[in-house]
């Protein structure tokens, strides 16, 4: 388990404090120990040298010889412990020179075993000192040879009781028991107080390092004191205040850089050398609608990014792609970026191309439709001036509308080019829609008569059938005729040699809102695969005879009619199946309910 620092701090002066008492405690108790011991052992060695004298005086006082001391002290022992009561205080035991026991001064049965002792003091003719527990008592034993000049006589064994010494022990231990647990006890408190002391401007710094990992940069630590942790705190209430001066001149560089990124048109993905995200702008979440990625591995869907990361770590200098992504062009841009001792980052621009690739494509288209649509009129002019000149034709009927349709064409032709002219002024190229009233049956009656020309030529008739009252429809007239010119002139293209194609116009059995009209040919059909396709800008059906009979074209035309229906809110249906020939349905919605929206728009 991990201790704090203030529980650590309890310990480790609790440990101290505790080997300390332990320390002194035996010190003591051994000092004074062998102080008495040695005390004791001192005054029984002044005791022991008197007890000899007075044997010799004992000996002299009643004229015995000393040859035979060691036989008078075996038959006159207790005259020898009289006189050795008076220079011995305490208990004192004889033994012969064989170490028989002789006497006990107490007179008491209850003897101490000290034959070892004994033994050893007689194969050493020297003193020997034990300390032993007799009866729960601690005592001192001295054996001690009895000597007349050389001839060991007896022994003497003095008992010295430790019990007062004991008594000092035990009373010094619990006194300093006491004294030491009174002690643990004030250093409890004062540790305690010293580590609050201590320990709280610590605590503030940690709370403050919280508080400024959360953000607060702008807090401090109260601390008056001038001492260590003054300077401490006065040190760390520095970093703090320049961190939170850094800090502000950071946010204010980073909300600087936001506000220009954000600015950018294009999205700004920066990356470090791990693939974690370093900065992004709003683009990118827009783009790919990401919210707080943090590595290129975020973007689960966009791996055309981390193929690109990849290349850039691999050494690759820079990275130029464009990709269609959900619908969308982009243009990907992506190159390292490091500078004089800084690791080497990595920068991705995405630039959404969308709008530029559709203005390019749909200038293309504008430009190709109305290229296409050029060969139209000059068909309708070149073939009436041929037949000028090759009938010679004489009928002022004949030839006042052939020149009316010169005429007319060559007006259609100059609003043609007057289109490509001013290609620049349309922000999205798209045909000006000028609605009036118009008469589809009529428009009908000019376009096939014009188309017929051109039919004339493969021998294909074209037949006009239908209701000449139906009601007007509100559209452009040029436009229309555009329209139905293009459907026919498709006809004709794959129709063959000798074939009719019928052109039917009246009102909607199914919803009398609309006109409709269809155009039958009996030519080489459309295939499933294609039907989906034949509206789509520049898709043109891969037919060999209409390509070597000069007839193909640049997949313009019927993108065009679908164009054309949309902008008068119509709708076009396809019947065609390969071999049995094609039926385009055009419906227009009639007059008043164009009427209705009109008025809608202007309320």
């Amino acid at each position: 388990m991990q201790l704090n620092y203030r529980a650590r701090m309890i310990l480790y002066n609790m440990t101290l404090y505790i080997g300390s008492f332990i320390f002194i405690y035996f010190l003591v108790l051994q000092g004074f120990w062998y102080i008495s011991i040695d005390n004791k052992i001192s005054e029984t060695q002044e005791t022991v040298q008197d007890a000899q004298l007075a044997v010799v005086e004992t000996l002299k006082l009643y004229d015995k010889p000393i040859d035979s001391a060691k036989d008078d002290f075996n038959q006159n022992h207790r005259l020898y412990s009289s006189r050795l009561s008076r220079f011995i205080g305490h208990r004192f035991l004889l033994y012969n020179a064989e170490g028989h026991f002789l006497l006990d001064s107490y007179d008491s049965v209850d003897r101490p075993y000290i034959s070892d002792e004994l033994t050893m003091a007689m194969d050493s003719q020297s003193q020997v000192m034990t300390v032993n527990k007799h009866n729960t008592k601690t005592q001192i034993f001295y054996v001690s040879p009895l000597k007349i000049d050389t001839s060991t006589i007896g022994y003497i064994v003095t008992i010295e009781s430790l019990s007062t010494t004991d008594t000092l022990l035990k009373s010094f231990t619990l006194l300093y028991v006491f004294g030491g647990i009174l002690g643990f006890i004030a250093l409890i408190v004062v540790i305690l107080n010293f580590t609050n002391h201590f320990i709280s401007p610590l605590k503030e710094l940690t709370e403050l390092s919280g508080k400024i990992a959360d953000g607060h940069y702008d807090a401090t630590i109260q601390y008056f004191k001038n001492d260590e942790i003054g300077d401490l705190t006065q040190v760390y209430n520095n970093m703090t205040e320049n961190i939170n001066m850094t800090i502000r001149q950071l946010d204010s560089e980073r909300k600087r850089l936001a506000s220009l990124l954000a600015a950018l048109d294009d999205g700004v993905l920066g990356l470090d050398k791990d693939g974690r995200v370093i900065s992004y702008n709003s683009y990118i979440r827009t783009y790919f609608n990401v919210n707080n990625p943090k590595s290129i591995y975020d973007f689960q869907y966009q791996s055309f990014l981390r193929d690109i990361y990849d290349k850039l770590r691999s050494g690759v200098p820079h990275v130029i792609e464009e990709i269609e992504v959900d619908n969308k062009q982009l243009l990907i841009i992506g190159s390292p970026t490091s500078g004089n001792d800084l690791e080497v980052n990595y920068l991705i621009l995405i630039r959404n191309i969308t709008a530029h690739k559709h203005l390019e494509k749909e200038q293309k288209k504008f430009i190709s439709s109305v290229s296409h649509e050029l060969r139209t009129p000059l068909t309708t002019i070149i073939g009436y001036t041929d037949m000028l000149l090759r009938r010679n034709i004489e009928d002022k009927a004949i030839l006042s509308k052939s020149l009316h349709s010169i005429n007319k064409e060559g007006h259609r032709l100059l609003r043609l080019v007057d289109d490509l002219i001013n290609i620049h002024q349309y922000d999205l190229p798209e045909f000006d829609i000028n609605k009036t009233n118009v008469d589809i049956y009529q428009l009908l009656e000019t376009v096939v008569g014009h188309m017929r020309v051109k039919s004339s030529a493969k021998e294909i008739n074209i037949l006009l059938n239908g209701d000449p009252n139906m009601p007007m429809v509100f559209g452009d007239y040029d436009r229309l005729q555009q329209l139905f010119t293009n459907i026919i002139h498709n006809s004709i293209k794959y129709s063959d040699r000798g074939d009719v194609i019928n052109v039917f116009a009246a009102l909607n059995p199914e919803n009398q809102n609309y006109v409709t009209v269809s155009v039958r040919d009996y030519g080489i059909g459309i295939s499933d695969n294609e039907k989906s396709k034949i509206f789509d800008a520049f898709y043109r059906v891969e037919e060999d005879r209409a390509r070597s009979e000069g007839e193909g074209g640049a997949g313009i035309g019927l993108n065009l009619v679908k164009e054309i229906i949309d902008k008068h809110n119509g709708y076009i249906q396809v019947d065609s199946h390969e071999g049995e020939g094609t039926n385009m349905i055009v419906n227009l919605p009639i007059i008043y309910l164009e009427d209705e929206e009109v008025n809608n728009e202007s309320n």
